[in-house]
């Protein structure tokens, strides 16, 4: 049985959550790897990680803004723009 999906789920509610409770967070996918998921009760692969940004991009709760040196920064889709450039 695949648990993959299963585990692509759990962390799309998570970063649902943090991006609830942080409505300006920005990050890349490692960032938000290292950060937006340490609680230390489990461990994620950067592979589910980015199967779920890639999910909540897809259904428009993220957006994704490529830098100029190729990387991507993802932000909560809903949150007005910040102040910070």
């Amino acid at each position: 049985m695949d648990e993959r999906p299963a585990l692509v789920e759990e962390i799309e509610g998570i970063l649902r959550r943090y991006l609830h409770a942080h409505p300006q967070a920005v990050d890349t996918e490692r960032g938000i790897h290292e950060w937006w998921l340490h609680d230390g009760s489990r461990t994620y692969t950067l592979a589910d990680v980015h199967a779920a940004i890639e999910a909540l991009v897809a259904t428009g709760e993220l957006s994704e803004r490529r830098l100029p040196d190729g990387q991507s920064i993802y932000a909560n889709a809903d949150a007005p723009p910040s102040d910070q450039s």
